[in-house]
């Protein structure tokens, strides 16, 4: 899905789109200013000369605000819109476009035929036909904690709710560095069945 938005966005997204902002569009962007002031500066200052004939401070700061600032940066984003526009075109982005949706397509149907196949063949429940979950059950059966497939399953209920509560505890108190263990658990807890 994300390579799907990614060529929707287009090859300048990095520089315009909003999803995609990061730092080579800070860079990108103050070069244009630098370049469109160098460019248009004289053009510009005869603009706002022309426009001042109020002498009201509120008026001329306004005016700066709009001719040295918004009409740069709106300009700023018609063209990286346009040129993206072309680029995407000229780089065929439907056909990948496309190609990336059919591919998408098949993997989720070969997700869902793959999943009606294992819960025909087996007894686990199908919240519990993630790797995640299934890695552990087979570390459960290997070391001896578990002897039946419902005693797999609730002791990893216990284990989960317990490195979960510690996962939210540690978010809550900010810490940037969450150990693997705790990262599967949540991303377990998120994955859609």
């Amino acid at each position: 899905m994300n390579k799907k938005d990614q060529l929707k966005r287009g090859p300048l997204r990095h520089v315009y789109h909003y999803k995609e902002l990061n730092s080579l569009f800070a860079v990108a962007i103050l070069a244009y200013l630098f370049f469109f002031h160098i460019l248009f500066s004289s053009t510009l200052i005869h603009l706002y000369h022309l426009f001042t004939v109020v002498d009201f401070f509120l008026f001329r700061m306004i005016l700066v605000l709009v001719l040295f600032l918004i009409i740069p940066i709106t300009l700023y984003f018609l063209l990286m819109i346009g040129i993206n526009y072309l680029l995407k075109r000229w780089m065929n982005n439907e056909a990948k476009e496309n190609e990336t949706s059919l591919a998408l397509e098949e993997m989720t149907k070969a997700q869902t035929t793959l999943k009606n196949r294992l819960s025909e063949q087996t007894s686990i429940p199908m919240y519990y036909l993630k790797t995640y979950a299934l890695n552990k059950f087979e570390t459960y059966f290997l070391h001896q904690r578990a002897d039946s497939l419902k005693e797999a399953i609730n002791l990893f209920e216990v284990e989960q709710q317990h490195v979960l509560q510690q996962y939210r505890f540690y978010r809550y108190h900010g810490e940037k560095r969450f150990s693997a263990m705790y990262e599967k658990a949540a991303e377990f807890e998120n994955q859609v069945t």
